[in-house]
């Protein structure tokens, strides 16, 4: 379970310190206040000249919601949520839903109201396209590192997710550096490193290494793990070029199926070893954030390494180029960019145009996308849209439309849609909404077994509930659901999240505010949920429900944090075989340090 989940409609945003008095050349152009930045200084500390122009960041769309919905994660948030992998704060998007085949070592897999795959993550603008050839079409996300973020960002259109992350910043001459330690069940151990600095002519140089151990007695699929990133550039004015690398190596032993049910498969999903690496060289004018005009230019490389003996080969290695070219101007309340994706891979290109829209106003909020030839060659067009015509009400509309190049190989032209209503009622936010989507090609989930491949599936409805406020002083209690009218393979037919959840800062005690408090209960249930087996049978891992819990203490700069997972050893799986651990309990500290 997370430490922090989604917050609660109407909650106020954890309050933060106030930006330093800044002085000197650089001061007209840092116009980002520091505490919106990824890191932030003691209230006491006078900063003269040393806050630099900021590291320009990639667009992050303007995604109408429903108020109060929790849709960007800042790098405190991240942390705080207790997900050590991309897809566990994925798992907290209402829509989202994530299978595994074990602990954060094993492989996992993530789906979209129902549909594998249908999840896009962009790095600093840089789309991270699939190249693992165990994994299929389906990518496996717990690749993706949230160690070196400083922002995860998501856009919930009707046909698919899209993540938008942002690597870390600094912006003070001053060094920052930082120490994360956590131990606890599964014989795990994780460390993480951090050092960050700029330099008076605005250079900068940053580095950052996590390194994690687990050993899963019952279920195998365990392993260790070493990432690392590094920026060095300049940014004066509006003026960022830098350089950005980042690298995630990983041994894995073979997973186990069928411990508890079945005939045992000591090797049901293969050892690995190898590393997947992304890299780009980037010159920007502008900010994506500001009002103004703004354009960037990437140049990035991705690259998919297995180097241990495997079924697809040793020393197998899959590689891409991308050539990234973005424009765009805010005003007015309005947002327009265009973009041009430019995919080399074997001698082979792709271009995908794209084109933005967006406009925000009191009572109404908008947003479109047109892309053509994605990274699976399936035109998009989506649409979103919020009304609030009174201040206890708001409705939310959501459509899409996919059309593949080639139905053979995508499936044939699919549409989804949502529609939300939320209403305030004493306090408390209930909300209701339907989700339909048409008969589409599902795309199956072969890293768990070969015979989940892809399969048609008919059009379907589900509906989404939930229920969010305040109970009493800092107590709150948040709710949400879904329920599918039909079964349909690879999606649970139910699912719902319930947490109860304490924070305070005790200002009153203490009124410096080098002290706060997080706490929480969760109860999380997931339906039955089928895929295919031999011919004529099905495979079925069945429904189940688990609780956790979590406790954050802050100490002026330092964080103490224990969180649970599965407290009362409930036995279930997410996929068909597959164990999911029991008891899970991680513990550890958080602590930043200004030099």
């Amino acid at each position: 379970m997370a430490l922090a989940t989604t917050p609660l409609y109407g909650q106020p945003p954890t309050p933060r310190p106030p930006a330093p008095v800044v002085v000197g050349p650089d001061s007209a152009r840092a116009r980002v206040p520091v505490a919106t930045l990824a890191e932030t200084v003691p209230r006491d500390t006078v900063v003269v000249d040393t806050v630099k122009a900021p590291i320009a960041v990639a667009l992050r769309p303007a995604s109408p919601e429903i108020r109060g919905r929790r849709t960007v994660w800042d790098r405190q948030e991240i942390f705080a949520s207790g997900a050590l992998t991309l897809p566990e704060l994925l798992a907290q998007v209402p829509g989202g839903t994530v299978f595994n085949a074990g602990f954060i070592a094993a492989p996992s897999a993530t789906s979209w109201y129902g549909e594998p795959g249908r999840v896009r993550v962009y790095l600093d603008g840089v789309e991270l396209d699939g190249l693992d050839p165990r994994v299929g079409r389906v990518q496996d996300l717990s690749t993706v590192q949230l160690a070196a973020l400083e922002e995860v960002a998501v856009e919930r259109a009707a046909g698919e997710l899209r993540v938008f992350l942002r690597s870390w910043r600094v912006r003070l001459t001053t060094a920052l550096t930082r120490t994360d330690i956590a131990t606890g069940s599964e014989n795990t151990n994780l460390y993480r490193g951090y050092f960050g600095k700029r330099t008076n002519q605005g250079g900068v140089l940053q580095v950052a290494a996590q390194q994690y151990s687990t050993t899963s007695a019952r279920t195998a699929g365990d392993g260790d793990a070493l990432a690392a990133f590094g920026r060095l550039g300049f940014a004066r004015g509006r003026l960022t070029v830098d350089a950005v690398g980042t690298r995630f190596g990983r041994t894995r032993s073979a997973t186990v199926r069928h411990v508890v049910t079945g005939t045992l498969d000591p090797n049901a999903i293969g050892a690995f070893t190898g590393n997947d690496a992304a890299a780009y060289v980037r010159a920007a004018w502008g900010n994506a954030d500001s009002a103004g005009f703004w354009m960037q230019a990437i140049a990035a490389s991705l690259r998919h390494a297995e180097t241990g003996d495997s079924s697809v080969g040793a020393d197998s290695a899959q590689s891409l180029s991308q050539y990234l070219a973005t424009a765009g101007m805010t005003r007015w309340g309005a947002r327009l960019s265009a973009a041009a994706r430019l995919r080399v891979q074997g001698g082979e290109s792709r271009l995908a145009p794209e084109v933005r829209g967006s406009w925000e106003g009191r009572w109404l909020a908008l947003s479109g996308l047109l892309e053509d030839g994605g990274p699976d060659s399936t035109s998009r067009a989506d649409a979103l849209a919020t009304l609030t015509p009174f201040p206890w009400l708001e409705v939310a509309l959501a459509h899409s439309i996919h059309t593949p190049d080639d139905s053979a190989f995508g499936g044939p032209a699919r549409t989804s849609s949502r529609a939300e209503v939320a209403a305030r009622v004493y306090g408390r936010w209930i909300g209701v909404g339907a989700v339909q989507r048409s008969s589409a090609l599902v795309m199956g989930m072969p890293v768990f077994d070969s015979l989940f491949v892809p399969t048609n599936i008919a059009p379907s409805t589900g509906i989404e509930a939930s229920f969010a406020g305040q109970v009493w002083g800092p107590y709150s209690f948040e709710w949400r659901g879904i329920r599918w009218a039909k079964e349909a393979f690879y999606r649970p037919q139910v699912e719902s999240h319930a947490e109860l959840r304490v924070t305070s800062n005790f200002t009153r005690q203490i009124k410096r505010g080098t002290f706060g408090l997080t706490a929480g209960l969760t109860h999380d249930y997931r339906g039955a949920v089928e895929m295919p087996a031999d011919p004529g049978q099905v495979s079925r891992a069945e429904g189940a429900g688990w609780v956790g819990g979590y406790l954050e203490l802050r100490l002026g700069s330092a964080r103490i944090f224990w969180y649970n997972r599965n407290a009362v050893g409930k036995v279930f799986e997410t996929v068909p075989g597959y164990l999911m651990p029991r008891l899970v309990q991680l513990y550890g500290v958080r602590w930043e340090f200004w030099n």
